[in-house]
């Protein structure tokens, strides 16, 4: 008999960043799952900002319902659950759990920065731990998608039930992508950096070591739009576009994206604390080196085929890049080698692994 379970999609829909790659990708792998029946949660007055097909055999519910009206619709009968097929197990896939009425709860915590550190989240901090402790509370089982995850969740939540570690996957990149599209202030040779504008990503230790390159380096192309605490950053961003050293992309549809990315001589990702890390992994499927910061998230994603340096240091990130840059052996060793890493994350394996879990979790 075919498990009916339901997923929070709305981060799917209204966020092109990690949670909604991540949302959008296991919605159209579950819904290939033979033994499950796939209801998509989308209830929202907000427009989506991402057209995106629904995946084949998945049922996709979608009325236009504030999000402040759902503690009085589970009041009435009607959770989360309810108004998406009555499903026997409900995944919530972000930081904002809908109220469920009768399902068991599957909960994805992809990272505790805010917990490691609240002032990169600034007034938000508190909301979100205090929301993400009473979810993984109430969940029957929690997923992360790294070790790295795992071993914050233990402190933050020692008690939490069923902890599953289940890395996502790097096979919804194209193969076959053309990169003579590219966008005309876009001019080769460039450097690509991929993340929303918010302390945690470094921006501003990235324009500061991208000022100590020699002359005639790549010109650095950010891909992010505005988040949080970012004022000085924007500022900084501005500037280094007035000189000519950046070009900056608020907005990039996958299309854009995959084409920027596989055009790039490389990726800098300096972000200082990931649970995951898309940007990174999907340079690695494309065989795009990357230079990332050196701590345990991306230790863990690149097991060996990262190029890994200090990122809070500018004059350090500076020589990594231009070593990477100046290094044709190097570079062709980083790509070869960030291909094979990336070969093991697939849809289809995290698809199998969270079905099981539901099955777990239905049979309790």
């Amino acid at each position: 008999m075919r498990l009916p379970i339901a997923l929070d999609y709305r981060p799917a829909l209204l966020s092109r960043a990690g949670i909604g790659r991540a949302t959008r990708e296991l919605a159209a792998a579950l819904a290939r799952q033979p033994e499950l029946v796939v209801h998509l949660y989308a209830h929202s007055l907000a427009r989506a900002v991402v057209p995106t097909a629904v995946p084949p055999d998945a049922h996709l519910h979608r009325l236009p319902l504030p999000g402040r009206a759902a503690g009085l619709l589970q009041r009435l009968g009607l959770g989360a659950d309810r108004l998406a097929g009555g499903a026997a197990v409900f995944h919530w896939t972000d930081y904002v759990q809908p109220p469920l009425s009768r399902a068991r709860a599957v909960l994805t915590v992809h990272d505790l920065a805010f917990v490691r550190e609240p002032a990169w989240h600034g007034a938000d901090a508190a909301p979100l731990r205090e929301r993400t402790a009473r979810a993984i509370a109430a969940a029957a089982a929690v997923i992360v998608p790294s070790r790295t995850t795992a071993a914050d969740l233990q402190q933050f939540a020692p008690t939490a039930r069923a902890v599953h570690v289940v890395p996502f996957g790097a096979d919804h990149v194209p193969t076959a992508i053309d990169t003579a599209a590219l966008p005309v202030p876009v001019s080769r040779p460039y450097a690509l950096c991929i993340g929303t504008l918010e302390p945690r990503k470094n921006h501003l230790a990235l324009l500061a070591a991208w000022r100590r390159l020699p002359a005639g380096s790549p010109r650095l192309v950010v891909v992010g739009g505005i988040g949080w605490e970012c004022a000085a950053i924007v500022d900084e961003l501005q500037r280094a576009v007035a000189d000519g050293l950046a070009l900056w992309l608020p907005r990039a549809d996958d299309a854009l994206l995959w084409r920027l990315l596989a055009a790039a001589q490389l990726l800098v990702y300096p972000s200082l604390w990931e649970g995951f890390g898309f940007p990174p992994l999907e340079a690695m499927q494309l065989g795009v080196p990357v230079v990332a910061h050196d701590a345990a998230p991306m230790q863990e994603l690149g097991d060996g085929a990262l190029s890994l340096v200090d990122a809070r240091e500018p004059l350090a990130l500076a020589a990594a890049i231009e070593r990477l840059l100046g290094d044709p052996v190097a570079h062709a060793a980083a790509s070869a080698a960030g291909r094979t890493r990336a070969a093991a994350f697939r849809w289809r394996d995290c698809a199998a692994a969270h079905a099981a879990i539901y099955r777990q979790v239905a049979a309790c």
